[in-house]
């Protein structure tokens, strides 16, 4: 009887434990959870909902379940999936790097874009390198022929993350690590969206003198305080009351991402500051307007004048004006790229060896 007593007991005792280190456990969770979110409002951090923005899980190619409540953006340590390391090693200098932000499904688009205005060949003797930035795809089909693409032109990076719109501060932070880790060999860095267009004779030719700029910025300005925050729910830049808590204007000054020229010898600080700036879905807003808040003397200079949003606006400027055309920055996507392309070197004569001829830079 004594012995069932004491069994009775031990058992008792045991339960007793196990419960209790459940009970801390969970409540430690919860604690975690809770300064979580108490940190993103304290620190004002620009983040999107910790669920419903954010997941807490992300499925890679090899359909694993990858947990995570970290607070800051995936592409500061996701490893890549896709990486031409050398690409920019094989160079002793790169005239001008464009850094492309694309989805993995745009495989005619990409095809187009290097037939035409992003082969290097046509700006010989400088030297143009493009890198097209990914995500995954759960569609096998895609990242098979995502892979065979690479495989032809070497120029893919690839994050495990997914591929979203929600995801592009993600792309946009891989980047700017894989630049630091890769391509410092740059004299400039060129962002864009894959239905952006620019005349690389145009900037080879008269804003080369942006390459001597230092932790320097050239594009679409926008200036701080006067971009609303979008709080409808029902549309697509939808931020949470959690973030910029009682603020209706973004505070920083930054840059529209549909193009940016940015000096290279800004870009590891950028990613640098990743480390310190919580997560924010905004893309545009968290890789050029809060990551150089963080850094000291950076310079924002507005290309609004050279610059159109409307295609056959860009296009009948440069079938009227050729050259003399003051737009650097157009949209073209599509079927729209080869005419534009034509538009662009109409008044341009083609040598035996593809490029195309260029007049005397501009000094400055």
């Amino acid at each position: 009887m004594h012995r069932r007593s004491s069994y009775l007991k031990f058992i008792c005792l045991t339960c007793l434990v196990i419960f209790t280190l459940m009970f801390l456990t969970m409540q430690n969770e919860k604690n975690h959870i809770s300064t979580f979110i108490e940190d993103m409002v304290v620190e004002d951090a620009p983040m999107e909902g910790l669920r419903k923005f954010y997941p807490d899980s992300q499925t890679s190619t090899s359909d694993r379940v990858i947990k995570t409540k970290t607070r800051y953006p995936a592409g500061m340590h996701a490893p890549f999936l896709i990486n031409n390391r050398n690409m920019c090693r094989k160079y002793e200098k790169i005239s001008a790097l464009v850094m492309v932000h694309t989805s993995v499904g745009n495989f005619w688009r990409r095809k187009e874009m290097r037939r035409t205005w992003l082969n290097s060949s046509h700006y010989s003797p400088e030297n143009l390198q493009v890198i097209f930035l990914v995500g995954t795809t759960s569609n096998k089909t895609a990242t098979k022929l995502l892979k065979s693409e690479n495989k032809k032109y070497h120029d893919i990076i690839q994050g495990d993350f997914v591929d979203s719109y929600r995801n592009l501060t993600n792309k946009g932070v891989m980047g700017y690590r894989w630049i630091t880790e890769n391509c410092m060999n740059a004299e400039i860095v060129i962002k864009i969206d894959d239905d952006a267009f620019v005349n690389f004779f145009k900037f080879f030719e008269d804003f080369s003198f942006l390459k001597q700029r230092k932790r320097f910025m050239f594009c679409n300005k926008i200036n701080p305080n006067s971009m609303p925050i979008i709080r409808q729910p029902s549309s697509k830049w939808f931020v949470s009351e959690w973030f910029y808590k009682g603020r209706d204007t973004y505070p920083h000054t930054y840059c529209s991402g549909f193009v940016v020229f940015i000096s290279t010898d800004l870009i590891p600080a950028l990613y640098q500051a990743v480390f310190t700036a919580p997560f924010f879905w905004v893309d545009d807003f968290y890789l050029f307007g809060l990551l150089p808040s963080r850094v000291k003397n950076v310079i924002h200079e507005n290309f609004r004048g050279n610059l159109t949003f409307m295609h056959p606006e860009g296009l009948k400027c440069y079938k009227e004006l050729k050259r003399k055309c003051k737009y650097l920055v157009m949209p073209a996507r599509d079927k729209e790229l080869d005419v534009m392309w034509k538009a662009v070197i109409a008044d341009r004569q083609q040598s035996i060896y593809g490029n195309y001829y260029m007049r005397e830079r501009s000094i400055y």
